[in-house]
C-alpha cells in the first residue's frame, strides 16, 4: 500500500507529497500523521535546507475528507483530529526552513488554508483556491484565521470565507495569495530551481527572516530593537565569515549553518 504523504530528498530540497490523489489529497488520520512525520524529518536532516509540499495527481488537497469527518462521532475525538491538522501547521510556521506550496490543482477548504500557511506559494494556470467550509455547514480551520486576512487583507478575507467562490490562479497571484503563477508542465521546474536558489542561501540567515517575519513586531522601535539583536548574532557566525570571504575572492560560498563558538 502506497503511503498516505512521500518525502524524498533531492539536492539540498525536502519534495512532500500528498498522495491520496483518487481522494483528491484530502485529509485523513494518515495523511495528516504522515505530514507531521515528513515535516519533522525536515527539520532533523542537516542536508534539507528547503521544504517543497505538493499534492499527487489532479489536485493540491480538496481539504477535509468528509467520509472520515463524518465518522468521528464524538466532540473529543474531533478536537483531537483538528488539533493533529493544527500541529501541521505548527510545524510549518516553526520550521527553521522555507517551505514553498507547490500549488498544482484544486486548494479547498483546508487545503487553501495549508498552501497559504507557506513561506512561499506557486501555482499551476488551471489550480484555483476555494474556501469551501461554508459550503458543508463548517468555519474555516487548518490555521485560516489567523494567515487569510494577513494575506489579503480583513474584507476580502471575509468574503472568501462567506461566499465560498472559487478564486482562479491568475486572480490568487493579484490578491498575492502566490508568488507566481506558471504552465502546468513547467510548474515543478520552476518551483526547483525557486527551492534551488534559497538551499544556496546561508541557513541561519534564513531562519532568522522567518522567525523575524513570522513574529512581526508591533511598532518600528520593537522591529528595530530586534533587529539590534539578531543582526549582531549573525555577524558571529561561520555563515557570516564564509560569506564576507566569498563577496571578497569572487566565488560562491558554502554555508555550513554553524555558530564560531559551539555553545
Amino acid at each position: 500500500m502506497e503511503p498516505a504523504v512521500l518525502y524524498e530528498v533531492m539536492g539540498k530540497t525536502a519534495w512532500i507529497t500528498m498522495n491520496q490523489p483518487k481522494h483528491l489529497n484530502t485529509f485523513t488520520e494518515e495523511l495528516i500523521a504522515g505530514l507531521i512525520d515528513s515535516f519533522e524529518q525536515a527539520e532533523k536532516d542537516s542536508q534539507v535546507r528547503c521544504a517543497v509540499l505538493t499534492g499527487a495527481g489532479r489536485a493540491f488537497s480538496a481539504g477535509g475528507n468528509l467520509d472520515f469527518l463524518k465518522a468521528l462521532k464524538t466532540f473529543d475525538e474531533r478536537r483531537v483530529f483538528i488539533g493533529k491538522v493544527g500541529q501541521v501547521i505548527r510545524l510549518i510556521h516553526d520550521l527553521p526552513k522555507p517551505v514553498i506550496a507547490m500549488v498544482n490543482g484544486v486548494a479547498a477548504g483546508a487545503g487553501f488554508n495549508l498552501a497559504v500557511a507557506c513561506d512561499m506559494a506557486y501555482a499551476a494556470e488551471e489550480a484555483s483556491f476555494i474556501q469551501s467550509f461554508v459550503k458543508v455547514g463548517l468555519a474555516p480551520d487548518c490555521g485560516g484565521f489567523y494567515y487569510l486576512a494577513q494575506q489579503v487583507g480583513l474584507m476580502k478575507a471575509k468574503e472568501l470565507m462567506m461566499t465560498a467562490r472559487p478564486v482562479p490562479a491568475r486572480e490568487a497571484l493579484e490578491l498575492q495569495l502566490v508568488n507566481g503563477v506558471f504552465p502546468a508542465e513547467q510548474l515543478r521546474e520552476r518551483v526547483a530551481e525557486r527551492a534551488e536558489e534559497i538551499s544556496h542561501a546561508a541557513p541561519l540567515a534564513l531562519e532568522m527572516i522567518k522567525k523575524m517575519m513570522n513574529h512581526r513586531a508591533d511598532t518600528l522601535d520593537e522591529s528595530l530593537e530586534a533587529e539590534a539583536m539578531v543582526t549582531p548574532f549573525l555577524m558571529d557566525t561561520e555563515d557570516f565569515k564564509e560569506g564576507v570571504k566569498a563577496f571578497y575572492e569572487k566565488c560562491s560560498p558554502h554555508f555550513y549553518r554553524k555558530i564560531k563558538k559551539e555553545v
